[in-house]
């Protein structure tokens, strides 16, 4: 296959992925069912009792719930989460459903910890970009790219 065959299929394929990045983008809203905390800060009292899903960096902790901020669009919330006995640290990240109440409270039906403390994602990043540049390292050195024919082959050896 020639080299600007290969092109135009490269340029083909990446217009193509940057065409699904902005129908991906611009549906967004629509696909969830929930509102998010530009909603709850512009009307709160309208959706009090309905169910609720959102993530938020957990701002304080106790015996009676978390608190977590919620941001969405620049806009941010703190709301009080009830009902939860979940181990997370402050500054963890925490994904809760649940049914919104008064007073920006959550009565939670289920709370997944994301992030446990603050170092949990530096960790979750470090570790794969580990991996990935051993992977990469593994790789190049059983193949390699013949830049004549733009083709990957097996190194001798």
């Amino acid at each position: 296959m020639r080299v600007w065959v290969r092109v135009v299929i490269v340029v083909v394929l990446c217009v193509t992925l940057g065409g699904l990045f902005v129908h991906a983008e611009i549906t967004e809203d629509e696909l969830s069912p929930y509102p998010d905390a530009a909603d709850l800060s512009t009307g709160y009292e309208s959706y009090v009792g309905q169910q609720l899903m959102v993530f938020g960096t957990v701002t304080e902790t106790g015996d009676g719930g978390i608190d977590i901020r919620v941001e969405s669009d620049g806009t941010a919330i703190t709301l009080r989460v009830t009902e939860t006995t979940t181990a997370v640290e402050s500054g963890g990240v925490v994904q809760v459903y649940g049914t919104l109440e008064p007073e920006q409270t959550i009565a939670a039906e289920r709370v997944e910890v994301v992030n446990s403390s603050r170092w949990a994602e530096f960790y979750k990043y470090g570790a794969s970009a580990i991996g990935a540049f051993g992977f990469l390292l593994l790789f190049f050195r059983y193949w390699r790219i013949d830049r004549d024919t733009w083709t990957l082959e097996a190194r001798d050896g």
